[in-house]
């Protein structure tokens, strides 16, 4: 569980800005988080090209700074990838896995596993590993099985997690943009599983911190309804945190 009340807060801007767009963003979010104290940590997610601008011009206790992938190397000949020390040079300090895009997009589960050992052996940044069910998969009851075989690969290449700190986000890819909400309920049954399911894999090797955040079309509608639930660390927001209004208002109600 968390170790404090202090929830964990994500904006996943995805590639939907440009530079400067991205810069303006991030300014306004950190100066508003500046005006006014809120209880929980936030954590921002640009994309590549913008990374380094907004995390030397943008600095706010409160706000941390994280990337969208990483290579599963940890340096060479890899062109087109960014290495976890560069991440780490210019001041990140997550990193997001396996979200269901690039699982759809870029590439298979096999390259979440390497990743996520290199970003364990390395011990340089967080890890926000997304897991999550299609629809189809949902419908025929398989929601536990799909996560499960995401979990058992993505940490297949790592014998312990003790000492770590690790976040897990739950989206199941049928709520992502496309209207389909779940029920809080459904949400909790689901980050319990996950919890045991880690708690069964590591057992004494468990991570120091497992935070477990929801991510699937949260906005300003939905969102209150995960809070105050025990098993729901945080939240991982995508198209609302484009707005800074939106997203400010989520990360101080929350």
């Amino acid at each position: 569980m968390l170790s404090s009340s202090r929830k964990l807060i994500i904006g996943n801007w995805k590639m939907n800005l440009d530079y400067k767009a991205s810069l303006s963003l991030a300014q306004k979010i950190t100066k508003d988080l500046a005006k006014k104290k809120i209880k929980n940590n936030v954590l921002l997610l640009p994309d590549f090209l913008s990374l380094a601008e907004i995390v030397k011009n943008c600095k706010n206790k409160n706000v941390s700074y994280g990337a969208q992938d990483v290579a599963p190397f940890p340096v060479g000949s890899y062109t087109g990838e960014v290495s976890l020390e560069s991440l780490k040079k210019i001041g990140c300090k997550y990193v997001l896995v396996g979200h269901s895009e690039r699982r759809q997009h870029f590439f298979d589960d096999r390259l979440v596993a390497e990743k996520m050992e290199n970003i364990i052996k390395h011990n340089s940044l967080i890890p926000i590993l997304c897991v999550g069910e299609s629809w189809g998969q949902r419908r025929a009851g398989k929601t536990t099985d799909v996560i499960a075989k995401q979990l058992e690969t993505a940490f297949s290449r790592i014998e312990s997690l003790k000492g770590k700190r690790i976040v897990l986000a739950y989206e199941p890819i049928w709520a992502i943009g496309t209207g389909k909400n779940i029920l809080p309920a459904e949400a909790v049954v689901v980050h319990k599983k996950i919890r045991e399911i880690m708690v069964s894999k590591f057992k004494n090797n468990f991570p120091k911190e497992l935070e477990i955040v929801y991510g699937g079309s949260v906005n300003l509608k939905n969102y209150l309804d995960f809070k105050n639930i025990q098993d729901i660390s945080g939240l991982l927001i995508g198209g609302t945190s484009l707005r800074a209004d939106d997203f400010f208002k989520i990360a101080k109600n929350f």
